[in-house]
């Protein structure tokens, strides 16, 4: 079993409502045999000195072209933490969120987070500002009891793995370099149990993880969000022949915007687990994992497989079957 974030224990408690992440370091993993890995900011293993790449936002800090574990201190990793802060701030303002804020998401979320589409001017964006907005605001309500996220980074995209309610859910998120500086082009919620960790071995395993627990997550975690919130994650998560299979849309969801039936998605994501069981995903091959999850006090196992998708570190679910 596997997942992004490493064992630790280490919390971060929260001043009001203003989250605190300055200051808070992170435990390397260690290497088979229980030797310590490498010390942040040496040369990460597959390159080599002088192989990285500047990044838009970060002009002190080369990020390397492999992704690695981004030290605590890594102009990316502080992003990630500021957005979670700001997020989480703002969604406890009953005033409209910053425009600042919105403007760190990329529009490529933002397309999926802005359903339905109902004006010609959102149809000519394809996405509805105020109805992304709302979602973000909905999903900021989640974030509290963080933990320190967890981030694998390259100079083309990053992902990011953190705790949230004390440890008993988790929050995703995605970053990619954008106009202006690094973008966030995910963000999810996810509590229902999973796996411990294991050290990524190849550079695609970190990206490959995140689309497994976005896309599981998805079919559970009624916890941290809605059904109705999590379709719109779960249609972006599917390639588009296991969208096209699942999720045909109706004339009515394409009138609003929708690639997908979000109600025949909903179906099919009750049908898979219990609202809020344990599930847990092993790799069994490059992009493949084997998952088993929890319905009626049952255990079926399933087989999970991904495609790259159009974007720098980002994959899709193509094919999820009953073993």
């Amino acid at each position: 079993m596997s997942s992004l974030q490493p064992t630790r224990t280490a919390a971060v408690l929260l001043a009001g409502l203003i989250l605190t992440f300055a200051g808070c370091g992170k435990t390397e993993p260690t290497s088979q045999g229980g030797k310590s890995a490498d010390p942040k900011g040496s040369t990460p293993t597959g390159t080599t000195a002088g192989a990285t790449a500047s990044q838009p936002g970060s002009p002190t800090s080369p990020t390397p072209l492999v992704p690695v574990l981004l030290p605590p201190q890594d102009p990316v990793q502080k992003s990630a933490e500021k957005f979670i802060s700001d997020l989480m701030t703002a969604a406890a303002n009953p005033s409209p969120l910053p425009a600042e804020l919105l403007n760190r998401v990329s529009p490529t979320f933002l397309k999926v987070i802005g359903k339905p589409v109902l004006l010609p001017a959102e149809t000519a964006k394809g996405y509805s500002h105020g109805a992304a907005e709302e979602w973000l605001r909905r999903a900021g309500t989640g974030l509290a009891g963080l933990g320190l996220p967890t981030g694998y980074g390259s100079s083309t995209g990053a992902v990011f793995v953190g705790s949230v309610h004390n440890g008993t859910g988790r929050f995703l998120l995605r970053m990619s370099p954008g106009d202006g500086g690094w973008k966030v082009d995910w963000f999810q919620l996810g509590s229902a149990k999973t796996g411990e960790p294991s050290k990524p071995s190849s550079p695609d395993e970190p990206f490959q993880e995140f689309a497994a627990l976005a896309f599981l997550d998805s079919i559970t975690g009624v916890a941290t969000l809605p059904k109705e919130e999590r379709m719109l994650l779960l249609g972006a998560i599917l390639s588009p022949k296991l969208r096209a299979e699942w999720g045909e849309p109706f004339e009515q969801d394409k009138a609003r915007g929708y690639d997908f039936s979000a109600s025949n998605l909903g179906r099919l994501a009750d049908g898979f687990s219990d609202p809020n069981g344990p599930y847990t995903r092993t790799p069994t091959g490059a992009g493949q994992f084997k998952v088993e999850l929890t319905k009626g006090g049952t255990v079926k196992a399933w087989s999970l497989k991904l495609i790259k998708g159009p974007n720098p570190g980002e994959w899709l679910v193509d094919e999820f079957k009953q073993s």
